[in-house]
This record gives C-alpha cells, structure tokens and sequence, in this order.
C-alpha cells in the first residue's frame, strides 16, 4: 500500500486544516528518524536521502491528522494518500511517492530519547518487506518527516521521493 496511484475523485486542493495548523514541520525526532534512515540506508549500500520541504510538509500535516483524528494508516478519513498530500502541497510535484508511518503508545516511549525512539522506528520499519523496500529503494533520492503526537502516542510519517 505504499505506492499507490491517486484514487479518482479524491481532492489534492487542499489538506485538512486543524492538521495544517497544528503541523510542526522540523522536529527533533523527525531529524533523528530522518539520520537514523540515512544510517540504515548506508550499511546497504543505499546513498543518503536529502531533505524535500514539500515531503516534509506532507509528512508532517498527515502525522498531525492521524495525533488530532485519532487514525492510523496511509489514507485519512477522506481518502487522501500520500500522493494526494504531497500534491496539496506542491500541484507540479512529480516523481515516484512512497511513505512509511509507524506507532508506537505508552509512556516507556515517550521517555526514549529522539535517537533511541528513532532507531526503535527504523528497526520496526525494516521488520516489514514493504517499508524496507521504501526505506532501502536505490531510485528514492529525498524524503520528508513528521511526527505527530497525543499523549503518549508517537506518530512517525516518512515520505519518500524519486525520479
């Protein structure tokens, strides 16, 4: 479900708006998620993935959704995916999408340091083929992150880019 295609009728005008208050577009876990990937992707041979402010934008608005609409998953309530998100953002965006998100809840996470939950993220991400895939994807060139939060829940939203 990581790549997908947009499905019809689903809008790319606008993302939700309390999420696109509330975003918090550089975070210190979403930089530590972020160096944590480009680590993973250096033992496999895979180059660094450079920072894209609409990926990040992206990213960080769905992580706010899912902390304030209390969901889970690649789409909203309103069918939005990762590629209608980005192309909110930026309508000329083109490339190849592709996104991660991860969960955890409870207080010994939000006790864990950024780089100690960042690793934790990154090592449940390559526990699944799918978001390993995306994370290690030679053609995927920058990314974004977001982070989202509601109490102890701790919402981690990476999307990837490519020609």
């Amino acid at each position: 479900p990581a790549r997908e295609q947009p499905p019809v009728n689903v809008s790319t005008a606008s993302l939700p708006t309390a999420a696109s208050a509330a975003a918090e577009v550089d975070t210190p876990l979403g930089r530590a998620v972020a160096m944590a990937v480009n680590d993973w992707r250096k033992t496999r041979g895979a180059g660094p993935l450079a920072t894209d402010a609409t990926l990040q934008r992206a990213a960080a608005v769905h992580a706010a959704d899912m902390a304030l609409r209390d969901y889970f998953g690649h789409h909203n309530p309103e069918g939005q995916g990762p590629r209608e998100r980005v192309l909110a953002v930026d309508k000329n965006f083109s490339g190849r999408i592709s996104e991660n998100v991860q969960v955890v809840d409870g207080p010994s996470y939000a006790a864990m340091s950024d780089a100690a939950l960042a690793k934790l993220m990154v090592e449940k991400w390559a526990q699944s083929p799918q978001h390993r895939q995306n994370m290690q994807a030679a053609e995927a060139t920058r990314s974004g992150v977001g982070v989202g939060r509601a109490g102890t829940r701790i919402i981690a939203v990476q999307v990837f880019a490519g020609n």
